[in-house]
């Protein structure tokens, strides 16, 4: 029975030296034998322990003794991470490892890797396994919340491009920072070409230059305007626009009341032009149409001048009373007896015939001369006195 033990023993001497750089631990049965027999023998030859009411013996063995622990992190400082999300972080290679939050154990947290998903301070307790143990630097992470995303507005003044025309974007949030899609980070963006545009804002993180940015804002498109530039055609004393659905005329660069349609009847010499639109958002215009002679049936070189109340002490109407009703322009100027003037206005439009001007003035006393011109044509004058 001896020589049967000796055997026994020889054979587990055999297989710790195969295996002593294993890491896991053996179980060996030895049947027939009692436990106090294996605690005289097979329990004094191997550094292992058997159960006190059992005939099996656990063997264990070591690691090498060179292992060497590192716990350097993938991440080598604190960071901020922007909304939601995850910071993955790695270490070196350990026997063993353990995670802490807050100086507190991360139970199930015992990889070279580790997911963090909240704001805390992390760091890794490394060992050899042989109750070496070493502990990787500290590291912040914090977790900061996008701002909300900008909205951009949609209308459709805000979308069309006009001809030689630009629109000017601005987002309806504050932020520290904004963020276009063209690369622009001023507050608004003025845009003279057909794109499309979208806006992020950005919160500073802490002290640093860096910021967190909100999600992408809605995409604006904006557009060339459609409406093709008008051409104007004089026929006998009326000029015709080429067709579209609304028209503004234009005498001498400023807007003309009397006519919405396609056709305009010319008055006096002078420029026209007309505006036309599909939309009534954007316009159009046309080349200046040059009239350089009245039509043959503008019968207004006189017209009856007067001012009321005459003597003034500054405030008084100007009255201009014409045969029959004209659309026109007005050039007005009031000088002084030495010839200075002391006020004018031109270009000033009309659509009556009936004209009353209110004027308001601080005049120094004396005697003044109002010389009033009806589109285009020569002065008529009146004297009012200023008390």
């Amino acid at each position: 029975m001896f020589k049967s033990i000796r055997c026994l023993l020889l054979l587990i001497i055999s297989f710790g030296k195969l295996e002593s750089q294993s890491l896991q631990r053996s179980v060996i049965s030895f049947y027939g034998q009692t436990a106090i027999n294996l605690k005289a023998t097979a329990g004094q030859i191997a550094n292992g322990s058997s159960a006190g009411t059992s005939n099996s013996f656990v063997i264990g063995f070591q690691q090498p003794l060179n292992y060497k622990i590192n716990v350097s992190l993938s991440v080598l400082s604190d960071t901020t991470i922007c909304g939601s999300g995850k910071l993955v972080v790695k270490s070196g290679t350990c026997f063993t490892y353990q995670w802490y939050k807050n100086d507190t154990v991360m139970v199930g947290q015992r990889t070279d890797s580790i997911s963090i998903l909240s704001s805390g301070i992390y760091k890794l307790v490394g060992s050899d396994g042989l109750n070496k143990f070493d502990t990787s630097k500290s590291i912040r992470v914090s977790f900061v919340p996008k701002p909300t995303k900008p909205t951009l507005t949609s209308s459709i003044k805000d979308t069309i491009l006009c001809f030689n025309d630009t629109i000017r974007i601005k987002g309806n949030l504050e932020y520290d920072r904004y963020l276009w899609s063209t690369g622009d980070t001023s507050r608004s963006i003025l845009i003279n070409s057909p794109t499309s545009i979208f806006l992020r804002g950005g919160v500073r993180i802490g002290s640093t230059s860096n910021y967190c940015y909100s999600d992408s804002s809605n995409i604006i498109t904006i557009r060339k305007n459609a409406t093709p530039i008008p051409s104007l055609l004089r026929v006998e004393d009326n000029l015709y626009s080429t067709d579209s659905k609304n028209y503004r005329w234009f005498m001498n660069n400023l807007a003309s009341p009397v006519s919405a349609t396609n056709v305009y009847r010319i008055i006096y010499k002078g420029f026209y032009a007309v505006e036309t639109s599909v939309d009534k958002v954007c316009w159009s215009r046309s080349k200046d149409f040059i009239v350089q002679n009245d039509p043959a049936s503008l019968d207004q070189k006189s017209f009856l001048l007067s001012a009321y109340p005459n003597p003034t002490t500054g405030f008084f109407y100007l009255q201009a009373k014409l045969a029959k009703r004209y659309s026109g322009y007005m050039e007005l100027s009031i000088v002084d007896q030495a010839g200075t003037s002391k006020w004018s206005i031109k270009k000033f439009i009309f659509n009556e015939n009936n004209i009353r001007l209110p004027i308001n003035l601080k005049l120094n006393k004396g005697s003044y001369s109002i010389q009033v011109k009806l589109n285009g044509y020569k002065n008529q004058v009146i004297q009012i006195i200023a008390l």
